[in-house]
């Protein structure tokens, strides 16, 4: 049972770091009475950064806490990661698993590196120059390319969830300590990625440092 938005945190946390897919929690009376469909949501979506779709229900019940179930896909760069991993890239689809054996050569030249920060560096870099920041709004054409590491890395291009879906694989790749991060604005969400570098958690915003190259390629 759920009683404070501290509680749910925690829980979200614990969801994604077991990759759970099937979500089912329950929210005490007093919770429930407090909590607004649309701050539930926002919670989810700020707390939840690893997955890139969550199909939920949200059920109230008058004298009894809400109980919401979801169904979780996460994002392609954590199931990318995982695959590698676990041994299971038969699981990928054929450009998901050209996209990592491209990213595992890309990355070659860092792995020697014993510094983390020299690695991060080269990786930071990489993606940097490599990709260009295109904003398009959902439901628009193209935008589902502009998401997911694999047709990030393979076109070039991506918004903000893109570039850091593909710092997250490159850097998991690296064996370098990395998460996602989430900001709901007014108007928008935005994505980034936190890393561990020598024991401390430093923010890697990479499509604003791509933004900022001048030597980033240019795509139409």
């Amino acid at each position: 049972m759920i009683d404070t938005m501290d509680e749910l945190s925690v829980a979200l946390r614990d969801i994604q770091a077991c990759r759970v897919t099937t979500l089912h929690l329950t929210f005490t009376p007093g919770f429930t009475a407090r909590l607004t469909d649309a701050a539930l949501l926002e919670a989810l979506v700020t707390g939840l950064p690893m997955v890139e779709g969550l199909a939920h229900r949200i059920v109230r019940s008058r004298g009894r806490g809400a109980v919401l179930t979801a169904k979780l896909r996460y994002r392609q760069g954590v199931r990318m990661l995982d695959c590698y991993r676990g041994s299971r890239r038969w699981t990928l689809t054929n450009e998901e698993n050209a996209s990592l054996a491209e990213a595992c050569a890309a990355v070659m030249p860092a792995l020697p590196l014993e510094n983390e920060q020299a690695r991060f560096d080269f990786l930071y870099d990489l993606v940097c120059r490599r990709v260009t920041y295109v904003h398009t709004a959902p439901g628009r054409k193209g935008y589902e390319r502009l998401v997911g590491a694999a047709s990030v890395f393979r076109d070039g291009r991506a918004n903000c969830q893109g570039f850091s879906d593909l710092l997250y694989l490159l850097c998991g790749l690296c064996g370098l300590e990395v998460e996602y991060r989430c900001q709901q604005g007014e108007r928008h969400l935005h994505m980034w990625n936190r890393v561990r570098l020598n024991g401390q958690w430093h923010d890697a915003d990479a499509s604003r440092g791509a933004r900022k190259n001048p030597d980033a390629a240019l795509h139409d």
